[in-house]
């Protein structure tokens, strides 16, 4: 459940939607001409440019960021992003707990004490980070399932992590048998609400090596495997001549056009032109 406030500022759009899932809040502000002073805060943010130019400060320095751009700011640094003066902008910002996202770095680089590792970076022109970061943005707006805004926040922060603080990594090795052993928890719960931490716990892997793992594996997330034997058992139900709506709702989907758009994504038919 995610918990949606709207507010009107300076005839801008202002909406909030808050995870009870991460500990994570996202800001999106569209047409709009309002300025904040420099100012912290306790959590770590990150930032879209979607429309327009930015004025950003940070670490002391002043530039110009541009539309398809994510600024970057560390717990308590002294910041201020505010549109170009006279014009409007439209951007989103994610801000998330320093503990939960240590945790994350933690997985990465090996550190036992699983404190928050400061970015180096403030900002990052990265097209592939700002696509994540939209894909993100647009799975806690829609209040997609669980898993995959779980699954979409742990990749985003870590590919955000690695990227922007110049990371070489040599890759955790794994063995074939854990990946098996997530298919094998992903395959017998896969009607269930289950959660990336839980096939985490099951195979043996941290939550960041088995999305990156899974995916080198079978060329897909966990989540998207979840999904894809779903909807093979709802083939299966449907030949049998299942009602459509008590398919989707014995399969764990949120609802009717949540089962609607991921069957048609994967069949290219609709469960109802597939079922006739």
């Amino acid at each position: 459940m995610y918990l949606v406030e709207t507010v009107l500022v300076d005839m801008a759009k202002q909406q909030f939607y808050r995870s009870n899932i991460i500990p994570i809040e996202l800001r999106c502000s569209t047409n709009s001409n309002a300025c904040y002073g420099k100012h912290t805060h306790e959590e770590f943010s990150v930032g879209s440019v979607d429309s327009g130019q930015s004025d950003y400060f940070n670490n002391n320095i002043d530039r110009k960021i541009e539309m398809g751009s994510l600024v970057i700011v560390n717990p308590l640094e002294v910041h201020s992003c505010n549109p170009i003066p006279d014009t409007n902008w439209s951007y989103k910002m994610l801000y998330v707990c320093p503990d939960w996202l240590g945790n994350i770095q933690s997985m990465i680089v090996n550190n036992s004490s699983k404190n928050f590792i400061p970015f180096s970076s403030i900002y990052t022109n990265s097209p592939e980070l700002y696509y994540q970061f939209q894909s993100l943005a647009d799975s806690i707006i829609n209040n997609v399932d669980h898993m995959k805004v779980e699954e979409e926040s742990i990749t985003f922060f870590s590919s955000l992590f690695r990227n922007t603080n110049a990371l070489h990594i040599d890759e955790l090795s794994l063995t074939k048998a854990n990946i098996a052993k997530a298919h094998r928890f992903i395959r017998d719960n896969f009607k269930n609400n289950i959660s990336i931490k839980e096939i985490a716990q099951h195979s043996g892997l941290s939550e960041y090596h088995l999305i990156h793992s899974f995916r080198k594996s079978y060329g897909i997330t966990p989540h998207a495997m979840q999904i894809a034997m779903r909807i093979n058992e709802a083939k299966v139900l449907l030949k049998k001549g299942h009602n459509i709506v008590s398919v989707a709702t014995e399969l764990g989907f949120n609802d009717q056009s949540h089962f609607h758009r991921n069957f048609k994504k994967l069949v290219a038919a609709t469960p109802a032109q597939y079922k006739d």
